[in-house]
C-alpha cells in the first residue's frame, strides 16, 4: 500500500467511527432524553478517535509496540542514520563526507536499491557503517499483518546477502514510521528491534542547506538519533544535493558541542548497559 492509500483508509476508518459515535449521541439526546450520557459519549468518542489517528500517524508512538528513538542523554553519544538509499550519486557522495569527517552512520537500505545498486550496499559496509532494514520497497505498513511485514522484511535481508554485506544489523525502521501492532509484533519476534528517530528534518522537501543544517541544530543533543535520506524509492529521480551539502556542517557542529557520532546499535548497546 502506498502513503496516500494508507492515509484514505485511515481517514475512512476514523470518519465512519465518529460519524457513528455521532449518531449514536444524537439518538440518545433527542429521543431519550439522556442529554449528559449524550455528550459524554460524542466526547468519549472524539478522545478516542483522535487516538487512533494519534497512534497511526506519529512515529514513535508506543501504542503499536516499543520503540527505540532515543538513546541515554547524560552522555556524549549522537547517532547519524541514513533511509531509503542507496542511490548514486548521493549515497557516494554522503560516504564520501562521512569518509573526510572520520564520522559513522547507520543506512537504513531498501531491498529494491539493494538490489540495483549493490556494489554500494557493499562499500557502506565496508567502510564501517551499518547496514539495517527498511523493507524492500517502501511500501506502507500502517495496516499490514505479520506475514506482509516478514515478506518486506525477508526479501530485503535477501538483497542484502546478494550484495555481499556480510553482517547487517538486525534493526528494522518502517516507511514514515508507520507500522500496525500485528507488523511490530512479527518483526520484534524475528529478533528485529523497531527503530524510529527523534525528530524529523524534512531534508526530502529540499527546504535548503541553511534550513537542513538549522533544522539538525536543535537536535544536537546526547542519545538524539538524527534522520536524512540518501535515496528515495521507486524508478524516478530526486534530489538529496542539499542533504550531501548540509552533512559536513551538521557533524561539526556536533563536534563543536563535545558530541560523538556512534550507530544506532552503539546506542542501544549503552542503554542496555544501565
Amino acid at each position: 500500500m502506498n502513503k496516500r492509500g494508507a492515509l484514505s483508509v485511515l481517514g475512512f476508518l476514523a470518519g465512519s467511527f465518529f460519524l457513528f459515535v455521532a449518531a449514536v449521541s444524537h439518538w440518545l439526546f433527542h429521543h431519550r432524553g439522556h442529554r449528559r450520557l449524550a455528550k459524554t459519549l460524542l466526547a468519549a468518542g472524539a478522545a478516542a478517535d483522535g487516538l487512533f489517528l494519534y497512534s497511526f500517524l506519529v512515529p514513535n508512538f508506543p501504542l503499536t509496540g516499543r520503540v527505540f528513538y532515543s538513546g541515554r542523554t547524560d552522555g556524549n553519544r549522537l547517532a547519524l542514520s541514513f533511509d531509503d538509499g542507496p542511490r548514486p550519486p548521493y549515497t557516494g557522495q554522503i560516504l564520501d563526507v562521512l569518509k573526510k569527517e572520520g564520522a559513522t552512520a547507520t543506512f537504513f537500505v531498501l531491498g529494491e536499491n539493494a538490489r540495483r545498486f549493490p556494489d554500494l550496499v557493499k562499500r557502506i559496509e565496508v567502510e564501517g557503517h551499518r547496514i539495517a532494514n527498511h523493507g524492500d520497497d517502501h511500501s506502507i505498513m500502517m495496516f499490514a499483518g505479520g506475514g506482509e511485514a516478514l515478506a518486506q522484511l525477508d526479501a530485503a535481508d535477501q538483497a542484502f546477502r546478494d550484495a555481499g554485506v556480510n553482517d547487517p544489523a538486525t534493526l528494522f525502521r518502517a516507511p514514515h514510521g508507520w507500522l500496525s501492532p500485528a507488523a511490530h509484533r512479527a518483526i520484534s519476534r524475528r529478533g528485529y528491534r523497531v527503530t524510529g528517530w527523534s525528530k524529523g528534518i524534512w531534508d526530502t522537501a529540499s527546504p535548503g542547506v541553511e534550513a537542513i543544517v538549522s533544522r539538525t541544530d536543535e537536535l544536537l543533543r546526547p542519545g538524539r538519533i538524527l534522520l536524512l535520506h540518501d535515496g528515495w524509492s521507486g524508478p524516478g529521480e530526486e534530489d538529496r544535493s542539499q542533504t550531501v551539502a548540509a552533512l559536513s556542517e551538521i557533524i561539526r557542529n556536533a563536534r563543536a558541542r563535545g558530541l560523538k557520532f556512534v550507530t544506532v546499535e552503539q546506542m542501544m548497546e549503552e542503554e542496555a548497559a544501565f
